[in-house]
């Protein structure tokens, strides 16, 4: 049997170091390949799995462990034991099994299980393209045009993310790309992009002409170019939207185009918006889901009823006015006194379904409205029907991942996440709160602290009561009350609520039970049920 400096001798460069039982092992990348399927390993995970390989069947102790991870920290045996579940858990062993590793009472663990150095690899199956479509500019010299680009973009993403042969880069990091500006070669060295799609359009009052072209980053050479004329209206715009996704799929992701054919047919069956004024708010929309401006949610929520009253059937109009609704009342955003967002947000999600049934993001607004109410079950069917009909769109998988997270579904969840991450490297930073609550579930809240800020919202503020939890939980005082008076600043009414919205959080009843307890030595008097409101 090898030790671990050995094994990684024989394997060096491999990409892999060990495999036991079955589970392929990377410590350096912190990665470990069970049953078809990589995971992160926590640092803490891969320290002690390197600890336990570097003499395998040898019994380490508690305390050369404790010495060798936790660097001399003062660990409880309950934070030793929760650590060992997640590292058994990570090999796919348990502590009643113990196939793996023993635990020696009294003493310490042992790895049992063989120690293998693993096969040559296979070549790697053929990796699908990713597409960056860049926003599409308005040359018609008319900047109130704008909107059309916009949307154009969107609807874009949208359709080309349908394909299960292409993965298409979300409008957040497009448009951070955008702004670099970058070169191809340095879209390809930072986001493994493999074809870009650009294009500009105009306007005049009779005809609408679009230019795209599709550049392939390796090589730089052109890989389509088109120019279609249609008439000025929506309907011609979505054509010119179908045409455009399907020449993509056709050239880029199946030379002989079936993937075409089969846009062709989802596109026909799709019901959109009818004027050029729902086109408009529907991307502007989009434009809110980026930024979360309140001025533009008040707008948004002002004048989609009018637009809808006027084009019933806009199934992206409803979506919207569902999630603008929904806004208000899971963040309360523009929250108006007496009126309960959440069934409007309910009805509007329905009536967006009922026009197109084949909409993802329709079928992912009523999942999220459907949670928000407590119901599971309807949930549960809503949120499967939207990942069938897209599961590369990075706004349904994130949107339904964070769902999956509220009911401790922990490993669909940060599946889902990470799917998100890929498709949006450019993205917000909730997307990271399921895994940092992994960790505060494993009490490790430096992790959890880690994970939270690796992409901050100041003035988010469920990232501020956060900190104070994570911060509080690390005995970090100072920084603990300082976040307290950032959150009750951006949000006053936090100590009064923050229990009301903790009813999503029923089946995560041990991370409740942490939270209030940091926040109250933090100093927050979070009202539970019973209590007087917070004076």
């Amino acid at each position: 049997m090898l030790g671990f400096a050995n094994l990684n001798k024989t394997t060096s460069g491999s990409g892999m170091s060990v495999i036991v039982k079955g589970a392929e092992l990377d410590l350096d990348r912190m990665t470990v390949r069970r049953d078809g399927r990589t995971d992160r390993l926590t640092r803490q995970v891969a320290a002690i799995l390197r600890v336990l390989l570097e003499d395998p069947g040898a019994v380490v102790s508690k305390n050369s462990l404790i010495d060798r991870v936790w660097e001399g920290r003062i660990v409880t045996d309950a934070t030793l034991s929760t650590a060992m579940k997640e590292v058994r858990r990570a090999v796919g062993d348990t502590g009643r099994t113990q196939n793996v590793i023993k635990t020696m009472h009294g003493v310490g663990f042992r790895l049992i299980a063989p120690v293998e150095v693993p096969k040559p690899a296979r070549p790697a199956p053929a990796v699908l393209p990713k597409l960056a479509v860049l926003p599409f500019r308005n040359i018609g010299g008319n900047p109130t045009d704008d909107f059309i680009g916009d949307g154009l973009t969107d609807e874009l993403i949208s359709n080309l993310s349908c394909f299960r042969d292409l993965l298409v880069l979300s409008r957040n990091t497009s448009e951070a790309i955008a702004a670099g500006p970058m070169g191809h070669g340095e879209m390809r060295e930072t986001y493994g992009i493999d074809f870009v799609v650009e294009g500009n359009l105009r306007r005049s009052a009779d005809r609408l002409r679009v230019t795209v072209q599709v550049a392939s980053t390796d090589s730089g050479a052109i890989v389509m170019t088109e120019q279609l004329n249609r008439d000025a209206t929506v309907a011609a715009l979505f054509d010119v939207q179908d045409q455009i996704a399907m020449l993509c799929a056709g050239r880029v992701a199946s030379p002989h185009g079936p993937l075409a054919a089969e846009m062709g047919q989802r596109a026909a069956a799709q019901a959109r918006a009818t004027s050029w004024r729902m086109y408009r708010l529907v991307a502007e929309f989009r434009r809110f889901y980026r930024t979360y401006d309140p001025e533009l949610h008040a707008a948004l929520r002002r004048d989609l009823p009018d637009a809808l009253a006027d084009d019933p059937q806009a199934a992206d109009g409803w979506a919207a006015y569902a999630v603008i609704l929904l806004e208000e009342h899971r963040y309360h955003v523009n929250e108006r006194p007496g009126v309960d967002a959440l069934p409007l947000a309910t009805d509007a999600a329905q009536r967006a379904v009922a026009a197109d049934p084949r909409h993802a993001f329709a079928h992912a607004a009523l999942a999220m409205c459907r949670l928000f109410a407590l119901d599971v079950g309807g949930f549960d069917a809503a949120a499967k029907t939207a990942l069938e009909l897209n599961p590369n769109n990075a706004d349904v998988l994130s949107e339904i991942g964070h769902c999956y997270a509220f009911l401790a579904r922990e490993e669909e969840a940060i599946a889902l996440l990470d799917r998100a991450i890929e498709l949006s490297p450019v993205h917000p930073g909730w997307y990271h709160f399921a895994r940092s609550w992994r960790y505060a579930r494993l009490e490790m809240f430096e992790a959890a602290l880690v994970e939270l800020q690796k992409v901050p919202m100041p003035g988010f503020y469920w990232f501020h009561a956060h900190l104070v939890w994570y911060f509080s939980a690390l005995d970090r005082p100072d920084e603990a009350r300082a976040e307290v008076d950032t959150l009750r600043a951006v949000f006053p009414d936090f100590e009064d609520r923050a229990y009301e919205e903790l009813a999503l959080w029923s089946y995560n009843q041990e991370l409740v039970a942490s939270a209030l307890a940091s926040w109250r030595n933090a100093g927050l008097c979070v009202r539970t049920d019973g209590d007087p409101p917070v004076s």
